[in-house]
């Protein structure tokens, strides 16, 4: 009888660790009890305390690695920086995080986020450019417009993606992909460089429409990216490419080349310039989990970062901020600490998680950024630093 019971403890016992093995692999998610929460929703607006008195930047490059988290930064690192050799992340002169929550809540979408960032205002999912009362904001490149700014954007995502279009247009209906093409070529935007995706299905127009939409205000170049010169170097341009094109360094072109080609045409305007670059592919990938397609992402993201950072030390007079708008996939790497070179990544969600995110500056204005902890605040100070540039330079 005592065997027995010493028997079926032993059993219990084997039975519960390997339960609680299951349960720790298979089911990672906790409830936190409600007692311990103290919700707070993404403040509407409001301004940083005081002016910023610091260095002012005559050009400003906004680079946002859409979905990217700390743990992808993590990953970066992990897998592609080399024994005594600095790192991209390095360089900058202020690194924090921020808070990209919504105005509802912890979550947030590209549309939400991106619009905070280009206006200093929190809004709900899908607004872009509008607030949650359906009221347009103003952002950072319609300011820019008014002062005579160059103004360009260049995305390894489709051309009408929820995130610079937050930063150039209005709409509540984030799918609503001709009436922001219509928008875009409507503004005074002068480059924009990026992907065509799903045309023809739903609210997307043909590839014919597209491109005679936008051929209203852009000059179409093709691959090669040679810009116009003489007196048409100032004609505002775009290039096109099919959904894809633009995902790795084995594109061509890649997104360091388009990036450094936008700089080359912005630079050549002769005046002061802002600049919005997406890499997009962070997000694609992660919400299918797509491992090795996130570390092809990140050397295309490190060296597009090492381009503009070299810009900017050179020109003196840019300022770069580099940011995500919100962590994709509940990223976590490293599970197997005692076998490095085979690394397992690990993923908690296909969706958007509630992860504060890297935000970096670099270059005159940088420290402008050194206190900001909310999205909403990244816009503020954009704004100030563009409100007090001389127009027209």
């Amino acid at each position: 009888m005592k065997s027995w019971k010493k028997t079926s403890l032993l059993t219990t016992l084997i039975i519960l660790v390997l339960l609680s093995s299951v349960y720790y692999i298979f089911n990672m998610s906790v409830s936190v009890p409600s007692s311990d929460i103290e919700f707070s929703p993404g403040q509407v607006e409001g301004k940083l305390n005081g002016v910023y008195e610091g260095q002012k930047p005559k050009n400003i490059i906004v680079f946002i690695a859409d979905g990217m988290g700390f743990s992808h930064l993590s990953l970066a690192l992990q897998t592609q920086q080399t024994e005594n050799t600095p790192s991209v992340w390095q360089a900058f002169d202020v690194k924090g995080w921020h808070d990209p929550r919504s105005l509802i809540g912890p979550l947030t979408d590209s549309e939400a986020s991106a619009t905070a960032m280009a206006t200093g205002v929190s809004t709900n999912f899908g607004h872009i450019g509008m607030s949650n009362e359906g009221e347009t904001l103003e952002n950072i490149f319609e300011m820019a417009w008014a002062m005579n700014y160059a103004t360009g954007i260049v995305t390894d995502s489709y051309v009408w993606d929820g995130t610079p279009a937050a930063f150039t247009v209005h709409t509540r209906n984030e799918d609503d992909a001709r009436d922001i093409l219509t928008q875009l070529a409507n503004s005074d935007l002068d480059l924009l460089f990026g992907e065509l995706e799903d045309v023809g299905e739903d609210e997307v127009p043909e590839v014919e429409e597209t491109i005679a939409i936008l051929e209203k205000r852009f000059q179409l170049l093709d691959a090669s990216l040679k810009l116009p010169t003489g007196d048409a170097v100032t004609s505002p341009v775009a290039v096109l490419f099919e959904e894809d094109e633009i995902q790795d360094l084995d594109s061509e072109p890649n997104l360091p080349e388009l990036t450094e080609t936008a700089l080359e045409y912005l630079t050549n305007q002769g005046k002061a310039f802002l600049l919005l670059v997406e890499c997009e592919e962070m997000d694609s990938a992660s919400h299918t989990n797509n491992t090795d397609r996130v570390v092809k992402g990140l050397q295309s993201l490190q060296k597009t970062l090492a381009m503009l950072q070299e810009f900017v030390e050179k020109n003196g007079e840019t300022l770069l901020i580099f940011t995500s708008d919100h962590e994709t996939g509940g990223l976590a790497t490293l599970s197997d600490y005692n076998n490095y070179p085979n690394m397992q990544v690990r993923w908690s969600t296909n969706e958007h998680s509630a992860a504060v995110v890297p935000l970096f500056a670099k270059g005159p204005g940088a420290h402008c950024f050194a206190d900001v902890h909310r999205n909403w605040q990244i816009g503020d100070c954009l704004i100030e630093l563009i409100s007090q540039n001389t127009p027209g330079l």
